[in-house]
């Protein structure tokens, strides 16, 4: 019964998406946690185009080949990609390709209702982009639809990350910025932004978005604990390949659902121990930078441990952050990244001028800026009414001037 509807699948995909020609060179059944906690279990095949009875040398996928991923749960579709953009000639093809037609082939293909469980994000020519939503108000953690199709209006690309709520505590909001103006008033960073067509960095006044609660209007963050020490260490890591992907579930069991690994909670006796390792390995890289550092965003993801260091003291937009990968039974830290990658490319532009304004001149310039919208956020148990806390506009800290985004 299980392998006869992993073959039902994959003859819908085929003559779904013209297919007919291609050869399925692989299908891969898989699972991981998601944002809620929960397990997604996935259904993957790849087709190979017209020509080709495997991967390039460099084990890449030529272009034209089909990746296809199905929930496993609902048999609905998760992701649609065609290597480098490249339709078959058979394939699925949009009539007009205006927004009306793209809205109901996703309704049909997300069971979802435009308005009410995904609104508008962004659109160009030939790509669209929607936000998950609950009753027409976006939720958090962010869901999102994209699709694109080529000039011929054939699909080239579709993809459905997250989840709509099926119920939330209905409320109103009642935030605006004179209410929680202490608050928003303490949003406001000094960062340096890197402006790429003058090539220079510019000192800015910007609000540091945030979720507010609707009852309360306090914050709600993550939680965020600030790393000390005394003496440095000299423990450097010696880096293991990690591969964070989905992990692999046999057929067989995939049908039966069961909760992936990673969604069992770290205790506290564990925290404790990834605080410990995070702080060895501060003493060892930063050691004379103690208490400029926190730790946050501590979870299980793809079989291992994530844990976020932040520099609390560096002002740039991007500021310097270490994601250290842990080993979930002996908490030794066996990966990390940086944040250098995304600073790298400004390296050579001119450094920002210092500051002229004042935070309090700089807010006053901001304040009628601000925006406070609605959003749902899932907080473990439901969805609540929260208010997100952001501006699309910036103050130049040295001019005065506001520079929109």
């Amino acid at each position: 019964m299980r392998h006869e509807q992993l073959k039902e699948w994959t003859e819908m995909v085929r003559t779904k998406f013209g297919l007919e020609d291609f050869t399925c060179f692989e299908s891969m059944t898989t699972y991981a946690k998601n944002d809620w906690n929960e397990t997604d279990y996935r259904f993957t095949t790849e087709w190979l185009p017209p020509g080709h009875t495997g991967r390039q040398e460099d084990e890449s996928n030529p272009h034209g080949t089909a990746v296809i991923e199905l929930n496993a749960k609902t048999g609905r579709l998760n992701s649609v990609i065609f290597v480098g953009g490249l339709a078959p000639k058979r394939g699925l093809s949009f009539l007009t390709g205006d927004k009306e037609e793209v809205i109901r082939w996703v309704e049909q293909e997300t069971g979802w209702t435009y308005g009410n469980e995904f609104i508008d994000a962004q659109r160009t020519d030939h790509e669209f982009s929607f936000q998950t939503a609950f009753g027409g108000i976006p939720v958090s953690p962010e869901g999102f639809i994209q699709l694109s199709m080529d000039e011929q209006k054939k699909l080239v690309f579709f993809s459905v990350h997250g989840q709509v709520p099926e119920q939330a505590e209905e409320s109103v909001l009642q935030l605006s910025t004179d209410s929680i103006e202490p608050l928003v008033k303490e949003r406001l960073v000094l960062v340096e932004y890197p402006a790429k067509e003058e090539e220079k960095w510019l000192p800015l006044f910007m609000i540091d978005d945030v979720l507010v609660d609707n009852e309360t209007g306090k914050t709600i963050e993550d939680m965020q604990e600030i790393l000390t020490w005394k003496t440095a260490k000299n423990k450097k890591v010696k880096r293991k390949l990690v591969q964070l992907a989905a992990a692999d579930i046999d057929e067989n069991r995939l049908f039966e659902f069961p909760p992936h690994p990673d969604t069992r909670p770290i205790t506290k006796k564990g925290y404790a121990k990834v605080r410990e390792a995070s702080t060895e390995f501060l003493q060892t890289y930063v050691p004379k930078e103690s208490g400029e550092w926190t730790l946050s965003n501590v979870l299980r993801s793809n079989g291992v441990i994530e844990a976020r260091l932040t520099n609390t003291k560096d002002i740039s937009v991007v500021p310097r952050m270490w994601k250290l990968l842990l080993d979930p039974d002996s908490y030794n830290v066996i990966s990390y990244q940086d944040s250098s990658w995304m600073t790298a490319p400004y390296e050579e532009f001119e450094k920002a001028e210092a500051p002229l304004l004042s935070r309090s001149e700089a807010f006053e310039k901001i304040k009628p800026h601000v925006d406070i919208t609605p959003v749902y956020m899932w907080d473990g148990t439901t969805y609540r009414l929260t208010g997100k806390v952001d501006s699309s506009v910036a103050v130049h800290a040295a001019t005065g001037e506001l520079v929109r985004f």
